[in-house]
């Protein structure tokens, strides 16, 4: 069997012995596993020789419609009843086209035209006695041109080499306008639901459309002709090389340019230097026939040999485009400061195994605006999750049309924010254990965000989740170990580390705000160490910071002049010095994320300073039991105490015109003491008035100075 290139100006006719049909050919379905017509709506019926769906009510409309005897069908039929009067024809003439048949008790055998697996029969193989023995047999002559197929099973689909034509090209790819796409051109209807290339379920976006949201594999089927375009990468449109209909592709996508700029480049170069002709050697040794699947079969090895030589260099692909269609059960479960946060089932999942799995849909409030922080957040998650350690996986996109909102489609984190699981599980969370695994882990999934040069920029507990992951012993079939999963999210704010943006850009919550921002600085990870700060001093509470006092210019005001949480009294000296070094006033003091990371290893693998840890959990049960500890002892809440995400435009703007004022000098600048080494504290139980700050008046300048006492300090 010979390959021909279809791009030669002399095109050629993959089924030259049949027509293309005057009118659509509705009774057969692209999905081999619908059970009802797309068309009626009435249930299909099955072939009884292999297994094949079709519309009965369908199939006698088209032939209603059919007033030639041309032949567009390549199919073997069955008249049951012989004393129908309805008969044109004798059971003992084959007839050579479908027209000539009785269509009152017509039966279809099998579908030339129609793809059909590897030893896929139907109802006469699992009820031998439902049709005359002699019905069903080898097929040794083909019935178009009368070539001899020789002797072979009689279950064997056959395609008869010169009947049936495969043919090879390139069409214009979406991304680089040239003819470097591959396609193959197939003779026969490929009702797959699964992708030649890679193996993982299809996604049928019409009547006679598919692709695989994997590997960017397009089918488009004519249903004038029967044929199939299977198109290996992004292009526009397929041309039937039959009958010469054109067929734009559905846009797997969603018609924003933007949105489509960033998906089309997460898939660059998928098929690149695809040898697609390699084909012609696999087939080449297919003399008078072959059969569908063994086609079928050799595609998909040329593709798992190209697409295992290009894993090596191709970076995986992280995100895709996810029709809205495949959620349900979708509840509203949280509200942030720019995006509402809902809970759905997603069918057939992201590996596409079928299974459901239960995601988040992020909906940012407004999508008409969506770049600024929709498309940030995919950028930010696209560079830092290639890396994998502790990031929350986006998988995709998807737009709900009947709202016109975009959501990005996350990974579904059972346990919460790690605020809310402190609060729930604060007296069991231990100092020589827990503490420092969970810390271990943020600081992994920080490090990964700097190390791939962004800075996370809205950095707190809310944005830390928990997700309990479970392996399994598949040879005893159970769950053998329940694994901890800390993981960062919410990238919506961040941005590369050398993109200064203006504090019009700005949004946060305050007692994560290291002070830098509040003078005018731009945020760095310097700024990201600052929030690792309060995130350890948190994890020693179970409080968020500065829950007691309103979030205002006053606390901004008290952080830069060196106001910090107040350290317990558990809290182990070397713990301490770290988490006071990350909330350090000059960011130039403060340690890199890689540093904290492998501090945190030492002390929790190889058991550094194990006994000062030992040490802390013993105070620390002592105080729990004392009720001086914990978040149910603390003081009630502030209400104007927000710790979502807002705009701090406003605040910064008078922080950093104060700061830089000459009527202003900070205590920090003013008193020669080591600031850094004993910071200002806010007591948990503190009442909020003391914590005003008094002005005095010296030589002409304002010295903001707090009346706490030295004694308000805890020595380590």
């Amino acid at each position: 069997m010979k390959l021909a290139n279809i791009n030669d100006e002399n095109s050629f006719d993959l089924t030259p012995k049949l027509k293309s049909s005057p009118v659509p050919i509705n009774f057969v379905s692209f999905d081999i596993q619908e059970k009802i017509c797309f068309n009626c709506g009435e249930n299909y019926s099955l072939a009884y020789q292999y297994f094949q769906n079709y519309c009965k009510k369908c199939l006698s409309s088209y032939l209603t419609n059919i007033t030639d005897n041309n032949i567009y069908l390549d199919v073997y039929v069955y008249t049951r009843n012989l004393e129908c009067s309805e008969h044109e024809i004798s059971r003992t003439k084959e007839p050579q086209n479908i027209q000539e048949c009785c269509r009152n008790c017509l039966d279809i055998l099998y579908f030339k035209q129609v793809y059909v697996g590897d030893f896929c029969p139907s109802i006469s193989y699992f009820k031998p006695n439902i049709l005359p023995s002699n019905i069903i047999k080898s097929e040794k002559d083909c019935k178009l041109c009368g070539k001899s197929l020789g002797q072979g099973n009689k279950y064997e689909f056959k395609l008869c080499t010169d009947c049936y034509l495969i043919s090879t090209g390139y069409v214009e790819s979406a991304l680089t306008k040239k003819p470097t796409t591959p396609i193959i051109y197939l003779p026969w209807w490929h009702n797959i639901t699964e992708c030649v290339a890679c193996g993982n379920y299809l996604i049928f976006t019409s009547d006679c459309q598919k692709y695989c949201a994997n590997c960017i594999t397009f089918y488009i089927g004519c249903r004038y002709c029967l044929t199939t375009n299977i198109v290996f990468g992004l292009t526009t449109q397929s041309q039937c090389k039959k009958c010469k209909r054109v067929y734009s592709i559905v846009n797997i996508f969603n018609g924003n340019s933007e949105l489509d700029e960033f998906l089309l480049n997460l898939f660059p170069n998928i098929y690149d230097n695809f040898k697609i002709a390699e084909l012609a050697d696999k087939i080449k040794y297919f003399d008078k026939y072959f059969f569908s699947s063994a086609i079928h079969t050799n595609i998909y090895l040329i593709c798992q040999n190209y697409r295992s030589k290009k894993s090596i260099d191709q970076p995986e692909k992280l995100m895709k485009w996810i029709p809205y269609t495949q959620f349900k059960d979708i509840k509203k479960v949280a509200e942030g400061g720019f995006s509402v946060i809902y809970q759905a089932i997603w069918w057939r999942s992201v590996i596409y195994d079928g299974n459901d799995e239960t995601v988040i849909l992020k909906k940012f409030k407004n999508s008409q605006d969506f770049s600024k922080y929709f498309l940030n957040e995919l950028k930010s998650n696209q560079h830092c999750y290639e890396i994998k350690h502790h990031i929350i996986k986006i998988y995709g996109v998807t737009k709900d049309h009947k709202l016109g909102d975009y959501m990005l489609v996350m990974q579904y984190a059972s346990g919460g924010d790690l605020h809310n699981w402190l609060r729930k599980n604060f007296k069991e969370i231990t100092w020589n254990k827990q503490k420092l695994a969970i810390l271990w882990q943020i600081s992994e999934g920080l490090e990964t965000i700097h190390n791939s040069d962004f800075i996370h920029r809205d950095f707190h507990s809310g944005n830390i989740l928990f997700r309990l992951s479970v392996s399994k012993n598949f040879k005893l079939r159970q769950q053998v170990e329940k694994r901890h999963q800390w993981q960062i999210g919410d990238l919506g704010l961040s941005q590369p580390s050398n993109n200064t943006s203006s504090n019009n850009e700005i949004y946060g919550v305050i007692p994560y705000i290291a002070p830098e921002i509040f003078r005018g600085s731009g945020f760095s990870k310097e700024s990201d160490v600052y929030c690792m700060g309060m995130i350890m001093w948190e994890l020693t509470t179970g409080c968020k910071p500065f829950s007691n006092v309103e979030h205002d210019i006053q606390l901004i005001y008290k952080i830069l002049d060196g106001e910090r949480p107040q350290i317990t009294e558990d809290t182990p000296e070397c713990y301490a010095n770290l988490m006071k070094r990350c909330w350090d006033s000059d960011l130039k003091k403060r340690p890199t994320m890689t540093e904290i990371r492998k501090t945190f290893g030492k002390w929790f693998f190889k058991n550094k300073n194990i006994e000062p840890f030992n040490q802390a959990e013993l105070k620390r049960l002592e105080l729990i039991s004392l009720k001086k500890l914990g978040p149910e002892f603390s003081e009630k809440p502030h209400s104007s105490a927000i710790y979502t995400s807002r705009p701090l435009k406003s605040f910064i703007s008078k922080s950093s015109s104060k700061y830089s004022s000459k009527d202003y000098t900070s205590i920090e600048l003013e008193l020669d003491i080591d600031i850094g080494s004993r910071p200002k504290v806010f007591g948990t139980k503190r009442n909020i008035e003391e914590a005003n700050i008094i002005s005095y008046e010296n030589n002409g300048k304002h010295i903001k100075i707090s009346p706490y006492s030295s004694t308000s300090f805890t020595d380590y």
